[in-house]
């Protein structure tokens, strides 16, 4: 079929589709009910879409996406549901033609008793991964910065049932299964794995100033990568909380914690004592602390010292916190994070700043760091324009994988053509860095026309 004839049907399917949302929404309302209903179409071309080094060439797409949401509220419970997929006509620098869906779904229901809390939250996303910005795997906290032509897979359960609440004892109960899948992957960066665990906390009113707290954590984590990586973590923490006056608050906690791993068919087992100390204190503008924490992770035990700042002033918030990691081996580096937001009479500023160290699924550890900044102004009433940008780093204290870097910028322009209609147009460019590697750099110019509306009430 030709491309102007595969063109046509997107844009005729947009159009029925459209009008079949908005006969749905002139129904009857069902009072505590909300539905909700969106649809954008969006023309894009884009250079080295796939981040390939060197560039394969232009890519031009169409693509329509729909939403659907469902609320529910009570006195007693919430339900909240809401599904979206992207149907997408693209020509490929091959002269191929995908068709591509893209389904997120977001599942969110709470139910309040007597004393209690059932809490329940589901998730499924799905996407490619050279769109995929994020430094790290929402479940497995691996690196996801390598460029690939495949596409990755999110799902994620949890449950959470609070009991005894205000009470003199109260019981929090829950479990949690993540998996991550990868389809035409080519990086062995990327591999599937799924995380299941759960724990329990119970929390202890000793007297109106000092409350106990216990907690027992399990978890179990299971890669198909290259080593066939299967760890287990047992935990078991038991400390107080002493507000000293109004003002002032310290934390202590004790525990034990074994990380029992299996990789390339060697089995190996860390384990030890675990002890968390900290202090907290109000002050007029926010608060400051101070914390050291002594973990034991699959590279061995982990000691971090970190100083704490929160500052609340006129229509702006500035948040930090500094301090130092250090493994059993002696190696140690900085740590900390820092956001700032602030409000103006017609423009938002937003920074966030994040250094943190973890252990690999291979034994090493790595650092990775990440900053975002975002600044939107509004020219008048119905338009308005943004600027963002994110840049992260990827280091391996040990180990033969390569620092990678990732930087992404964009430019976006906002209108609103009716009450209903905005159209959105802007630029980007992303650029991926390696090590003994050439740049790879993506360059994008879109247009959007987007719709969103709900009924109920």
């Amino acid at each position: 079929m030709k491309s102007s004839q595969r063109l046509y049907q997107f844009f005729s399917f947009s159009a029925a589709t459209l009008l079949a949302t908005t006969a749905i929404a002139q129904d009857d309302k069902t009072p505590g009910n909300e539905t909700r209903f969106g649809i954008s179409s969006e023309l894009r071309s884009e250079s080295n879409a796939g981040m390939d080094r060197p560039s394969a060439g232009d890519t031009n797409t169409f693509a329509t996406t729909l939403s659907a949401g469902f609320s529910r509220r009570t006195a007693i419970q919430q339900l909240d549901i809401d599904t979206s997929g992207t149907l997408t006509f693209s020509e490929e620098p091959d002269d191929t033609i995908q068709d591509i869906t893209d389904p997120t779904l977001r599942m969110f229901y709470e139910r309040q008793g007597a004393g209690s809390t059932l809490r329940a939250i589901t998730r499924v996303d799905e996407q490619d991964v050279s769109a995929v910005t994020n430094v790290f795997d929402p479940e497995t906290g691996e690196v996801t910065i390598t460029p690939d032509t495949g596409r990755r897979r999110v799902s994620n359960q949890s449950v959470t049932l609070e009991m005894l609440k205000d009470m003199p004892v109260e019981l929090d109960i829950s479990a949690e299964r993540g998996n991550v899948q990868y389809f035409d992957t080519t990086s062995p960066t990327y591999y599937d794995s799924g995380t299941t665990g759960g724990s329990v906390k119970t929390r202890i009113r000793l007297s109106p100033v000092v409350t106990m707290n216990a907690d027992l954590g399990y978890k179990y984590h299971e890669a198909d990568n290259l080593e066939n990586t299967e760890r287990e973590t047992r935990s078991a923490e038991t400390g107080l909380t002493y507000e000293i006056g109004r003002l002032s608050t310290l934390n202590f906690a004790a525990g034990y914690t074994t990380v029992d791993t299996t990789s390339a068919g060697l089995e190996d087992t860390e384990e030890g004592s675990t002890f968390n100390l900290g202090y907290q204190r109000e002050l007029t503008l926010g608060s400051a602390g101070v914390a050291y924490d002594h973990s034991i992770a699959a590279t061995g035990a982990r000691d971090a010292l970190t100083f704490s700042r929160t500052m609340e002033m006129p229509g702006a918030t500035l948040s930090g916190e500094l301090g130092f990691s250090q493994n059993d081996n002696g190696d140690g580096t900085w740590i900390g994070e820092m956001s700032y937001t602030r409000d103006m009479k017609r423009s938002t500023v937003g920074m966030n700043l994040v250094r943190n160290v973890a252990a690999t699924d291979t034994g090493g550890d790595r650092v990775v760091s990440q900053l975002g900044s975002n600044v939107s102004y509004e020219i008048n009433g119905l338009s308005s324009i943004s600027l963002s940008g994110n840049y992260g780093e990827v280091d391996y204290v040990e180990g033969t994988s390569p620092t990678t870097w990732q930087a992404d910028l964009a430019l976006d322009y906002d209108h609103q053509l009716t009450r209903d209609w905005t159209l959105t147009t802007g630029v980007s460019q992303r650029r991926n860095m390696q090590e003994g590697l050439e740049d790879a750099i993506s360059n994008k110019v879109y247009v959007r026309v987007s719709r969103d509306f709900s009924f109920g009430n």
